[in-house]
Parts: C-alpha cells; sequence; structure tokens
C-alpha cells in the first residue's frame, strides 16, 4: 500500500508545545534584547524571566541555565549572520587569481556591504560582543584543528567563534582554488581581516566617516592583503595571473 503525504505528514503540536515555544522564543528575545543594553555583566536568569513575562521558577522549563540559553542564542545569532554571505565570500576567494581590478572592487564592496548591514542591524549588539569578547584563547590559536575547541562561553565569546568560522570560509575557497596554504596563515589574514572591519563599523557608528567611505577603504586593504596572502599559497595546478 502506497503511503500518501496526510499518512506520512508529521503530527501537529499540541497548544501546550505551541505555547512553550513561544516562550522559549520570548526568553531568547528577552535576552538579546538585555545583552544589547547591558552586555555580559547584565544577564541574569532574573532580568530575562522578567523580559519575556514569566516566573524566574518557569525559567528552567526552557533551558537548564543562563548558559545555555546563550549557547542557543549564540548559534542562532551566527547562522543569521553568516548565512547570507557565505557562499558570496567562498566564490569571491575561489575566484580572486582571475578577477580584473574591477570585478574584484564590486564584490568585495558587496561582501563588505552585506558585514556592515548586519552590524548595524544592532549597532549596541555588536559593541557589546566586541567588549566582552575573551582578547585569547589557546584553542583558538591552535595551529592543530583537533585543538580548536569551542569553549561554549556563550554571547562574549561569538565573536571568537565567528572568526573561526571566517578562517574555515577562507580556507574553502582556498581549496576550491587549488591552494596549498597552512592554517596559521589563514588565522593571520582572517584575523587582521577582522580587526580592520570591526574597527572601522566603530568608526562610521561614531560618525568619523561614511560607511562607503570605510567599505572602499577596506575593500583596497583587502587586495592588498589578499594578494599578499595568495602570494605565499601554492596554486596546486596551474598559476592564472590576476589582470592589472
Amino acid at each position: 500500500m502506497d503511503l500518501t503525504d496526510t499518512m506520512i505528514e508529521a503530527p501537529k503540536e499540541t497548544k501546550r508545545e505551541q505555547a512553550k515555544a513561544r516562550t522559549c522564543r520570548a526568553l531568547l528575545k528577552s535576552a538579546l534584547q538585555l545583552y544589547s543594553l547591558e552586555g555580559a555583566q547584565g544577564m541574569s536568569m532574573n532580568k530575562i524571566a522578567k523580559g519575556a513575562g514569566i516566573a524566574q521558577p518557569s525559567f528552567y522549563n526552557h533551558f537548564e541555565s543562563v548558559e545555555a540559553l546563550e549557547n542557543e542564542l549564540c548559534a542562532q545569532l551566527k547562522d543569521s549572520y553568516l548565512s547570507p554571505m557565505r557562499m558570496a565570500w567562498i566564490n569571491m576567494l575561489k575566484d580572486y587569481a582571475t578577477l580584473t581590478n574591477e570585478q574584484f572592487t564590486q564584490r568585495c564592496q558587496q561582501c563588505l556591504t552585506m558585514i556592515f548591514d548586519s552590524a548595524f542591524q544592532n549597532i549596541a549588539l555588536f559593541q557589546h560582543l566586541l567588549e566582552d569578547r575573551p582578547r585569547f584563547s589557546a584553542n583558538r590559536f591552535s595551529t592543530n584543528p583537533e585543538n580548536q575547541t569551542s569553549s561554549n562561553t556563550g554571547l562574549g565569546n561569538l565573536i571568537i567563534e565567528i572568526q573561526a568560522e571566517w578562517t574555515e570560509i577562507f580556507i574553502q575557497g582556498l581549496r576550491l582554488s587549488n591552494r596549498s596554504f597552512e592554517r596559521s596563515a589563514v588565522n593571520l589574514c582572517v584575523d587582521s581581516a577582522a580587526a580592520q572591519v570591526h574597527e572601522l563599523i566603530v568608526g562610521c557608528h561614531q560618525q568619523r566617516y561614511s560607511r562607503q567611505q570605510a567599505i572602499a577603504t577596506l575593500s583596497t586593504s583587502f587586495d592588498t592583503l589578499f594578494a599578499n596572502f595568495c602570494k605565499d599559497a601554492t596554486l596546486v595546478s596551474h598559476d592564472v595571473d590576476r589582470e592589472s
């Protein structure tokens, strides 16, 4: 007997399950708003629960701890931030050697615009994430991929986790371009690029210069950064001269 779509349809959520899902979303939203206002120091179970309109003991019906909630929020924010731009950056790195200066500038500025747009959707959150990030992490800077594990320290670790994801994005683009490389060199390239982006986003927020000026400057800087990096990376197959 053939199974119809109706027969294999997933069971519908009960009203209780729907209510629980709504409360879970409310807790995540409350935590995001609280962190955007006060940073890591302001995060507490009582404040998060109050912002979601529930009693503090009910918090445990949804998350086992504030850290567990932060880790879930961290995962959602990272996916929301990286998903729209991941392939654009991978393809730009893959095609870098074959792009003219004009083509690179156009694609790089489009990629950078996505980063700036994402940051300015909640600039207060972005600033607190920069302030709360750990300055050093032994696992983060290990040249052995097996040692690069997440410490799961919640939102304060999000910038570090995103930079680790950027490393993987760069590596994927380089592999698709048939280049060999050292992970430590990719880490250096990513950290240099990230430091410039973070600084100029903050400068734009302070109205020291326009977003267009910042993106144009970053695009020129990235062309130089990528060119120097690609000189150190080796083409596995044939090399293609970059047009000047």
